[in-house]
């Protein structure tokens, strides 16, 4: 598949690489369709002044070029081929990673010599371990999107624009179920006051979004085209159930109530990192009379401030 952005980066690397002595590459999944790991890259420009290019696949004379500065990237990247892949070519030892997840499984020992002299930290405790483990240096912190509520504060949004009940369900692609999304529109619609948005936070979940707006004539939001507009629909909802990650964190951030629908560790990850394992469900009817339970329907947090007391150094580490 072509993906424009990811072609615009490659572009915006080239013109980098010729014209530019800053020379300064953030190493991720961005680009293609998928509101995560743009929004993470987002996140690290918005704290370093907007300095970095993304890269992933590029020309093939990128071994001739020297950069000044290597990130690799938040997501799951860690122990993944085409970044290892992406490494090689640079010929450039990373300087940090930017809270990576690590892919479980065996490590390829070529992992653990191109991050020797990396300061290697990652989104969760559990990532942290599966490094050590295989030999590395790691320290854990947390998935930095939740952030996003420190760099889109709620007061740059506009104000809500309905009165109803606002459930922004956020299915997966390849691991959700069509019959449950189908059950779980009709409980929350069964109530007059309540309203359902469909948030796709990949391409890939464009297929059940469709078919589930041809049953219900439902809103989609296509995640990945305005980082700052679906940060404020994440925002603005009052209530979030998502199978995909990155809703589910954002959520967190602003304090928004929500539950995840479980399908990779990296749901466990984040939730134990923020004390919310409770929030972690599979598709049942347990999850459906789960959002008639108050203690459910409340926020995490009591505020933006929440983040800066638990993760205090983050920008600092992090930021320029």
């Amino acid at each position: 598949m072509l993906y424009l952005k990811a072609l615009i980066n490659k572009l915006a690397f080239l013109k980098s690489s010729l014209f530019n002595s800053n020379r300064k590459y953030y190493l991720g999944y961005v680009g293609r369709k998928n509101y995560g790991d743009d929004l993470l890259f987002e996140i690290f420009q918005l704290i370093n002044n907007n300095e970095y290019v993304p890269v992933l696949d590029i020309f093939f004379f990128q071994k001739k070029i020297k950069a000044n500065d290597l990130v690799l990237g938040g997501g799951t990247i860690i122990n993944g081929p085409i970044y290892l892949k992406s490494i090689y070519k640079f010929k450039v030892i990373p300087r940090l990673t930017f809270c990576s997840g690590v892919i479980p499984g065996e490590m390829a020992s070529e992992w653990i010599t191109s991050l020797e002299a990396t300061n290697v930290y990652t989104r969760s405790k559990e990532s942290a371990e599966m490094w050590i483990k295989s030999g590395g240096v790691a320290k854990s912190y947390v998935d930095p999107g939740v952030y996003t509520s420190i760099l889109y504060p709620e007061s740059n949004f506009s104000q809500k624009s309905t009165t109803k009940e606002n459930y922004l369900l956020c299915p997966h692609g390849k691991h959700s179920s069509m019959s449950f999304f189908i059950e779980l529109i009709k409980s929350i619609l069964s109530d007059k006051k309540r309203n359902v948005t469909l948030f796709a936070s990949s391409f890939e979940d464009l297929k059940i979004c469709r078919h589930l707006t041809s049953l219900f004539n439902l809103k989609v939001i296509k995640g990945w085209l305005d980082i700052a507009e679906s940060n404020k629909a994440i925002c603005q909802a009052d209530f979030v159930i998502s199978t995909r990650l990155h809703p589910s964190v954002v959520a967190a951030s602003y304090g928004t109530p929500f539950l995840m629908i479980s399908y990779e560790e990296k749901q466990k990850e984040f939730l134990s990192s923020i004390g919310c394992s409770d929030r972690l469900f599979i598709e049942s009817d347990e999850l459906i009379n789960a959002l008639y339970i108050n203690d459910i329907k409340r926020g995490i947090t009591s505020g933006v401030e929440y983040w800066h007391k638990r993760y205090p150094d983050f920008i600092n580490v992090f930021g320029s």
